[in-house]
């Protein structure tokens, strides 16, 4: 089903306010409100805004592969301070699985490290709460 031209106004014009973009698309004032949200609720409409959000986004979103380029840049480059080129590569580990360990039961099982360096250190810290109260 091809879409209206008031729905196709309603979809240019949706930044996240249902009243004020049904009221641009030509709705009476009066019911601006119960048609932007019942626009919304239909799935063609709610698929254009979708697609139109993701496509308006995609230059602004870096990927995967730009993500590890730049943090590789920051920890190569001896001009950058050695905290910023340490976090590049603490992100650029992260982001690679390095800090995953894997433990052979029925199947590999994936934990992450610092996960289970926090339960020791809660554990840790609930043992020495509980000595002193004693």
């Amino acid at each position: 089903m091809a879409l209206s031209h008031r729905q196709q106004a309603f979809i240019e014009n949706y930044t996240g306010n249902a009243t004020e973009a049904a009221k641009l698309a030509g709705y009476s004032e009066a019911t601006a409100y119960s048609s932007g949200q019942r626009l919304l609720k239909q799935p063609q409409i709610a698929e254009a805004i979708r697609a139109r959000e993701q496509e308006r986004q995609a230059p602004n979103i870096a990927n995967r592969e730009q993500r590890l380029a730049f943090w590789t840049a920051v920890m190569r480059d001896p001009d950058e301070s050695t905290r910023d080129r340490l976090r590049a590569s603490e992100l650029l580990a992260k982001a690679q699985g390095d800090f995953l360990i894997k433990i052979a039961e029925e199947s590999e099982t994936h934990i992450d490290l610092t996960a289970a360096v926090r339960l020791v250190l809660l554990e840790r810290d609930a043992e020495r709460q509980r000595k002193e109260e004693y």
